[in-house]
């Protein structure tokens, strides 16, 4: 089938319910205490919780993480990480312990992370992978691949459509960004930029960040270009 997607916004977070005739997908959870919203839009929507057969992680931080464990328990979905992230999951560790700021807008804001809530309830992934992993076993046409960069472990959907959801590979408006352009966060920003590449080599055109709006790859391949990795 065609693509078959919905942002749920849970805060500032998107997470995405990719559906397929065979059930859904859901890309992400949001911060911790969210569970609700995700669980409103499916009823809202007359989506039956167990139709979800799959929770992807597209990387281990507390905003992404943080409704896993109540979802699974209603969905009984199988959740999938990247294993370079399962060090993440380790009890007490935010993302001021695991990333660091790529600007000083980002050095700003992880100073605050101190005032958030970023505990989440433990949790056991069921598919830990660590190369591509097709998703056709879920009716979805596309597959994860790995994008490291914001963490070690990132990774990305890529959609036979040429959409491709991000996680937090880039991001695009406020209140992280202005526009759309790497995350103010990252582990290495030289591997993000290579991540970047290998959107562009898979010819995807639209990107579904975490944080903020869709935009068009062109975006990307101005700055690989200004910054001479194109």
């Amino acid at each position: 089938m065609d693509d078959n997607f919905n942002i749920i916004k849970v805060g500032v977070t998107n997470c995405y319910l990719l559906k397929s005739d065979s059930g859904a997908v859901l890309v992400d959870t949001g911060y911790k205490g969210k569970a609700k919203v995700i669980l409103d839009f499916l009823f809202t929507n007359r989506i039956n919780p167990k139709s979800i057969k799959l929770i992807i992680l597209t990387h281990a931080h507390y905003d992404h993480i943080g409704n896993v464990s109540e979802i699974k328990e209603i969905s009984g979905a199988k959740i999938l990480l990247h294993k370079d992230d399962l060090k993440l999951l380790k009890s007490g560790l935010t993302d001021s312990q695991s990333t660091k700021p790529l600007n000083m807008w980002g050095k700003f804001l992880l100073s605050k992370v101190s005032s958030i809530d970023t505990k989440f309830n433990t949790f056991k992934p069921d598919i830990i992978i660590d190369s591509e992993y097709d998703l056709s076993e879920y009716g979805i046409k596309g597959r994860i691949v790995p994008t490291p960069g914001h963490s070690d472990g990132s990774i990305s959907i890529i959609l036979n459509s040429k959409k491709a959801l991000i996680g937090d590979l880039a991001m695009n408006g406020p209140p992280l960004r202005l526009g759309a352009g790497e995350p103010i966060f990252g582990e290495n920003i030289d591997q993000i930029y290579q991540s970047w590449k290998k959107l562009i080599e898979a010819g995807v055109t639209d990107l579904y960040p975490s944080h903020g709006s869709p935009f068009n790859i062109k975006v990307l391949k101005n700055k690989l270009r200004r910054k001479g990795f194109l």
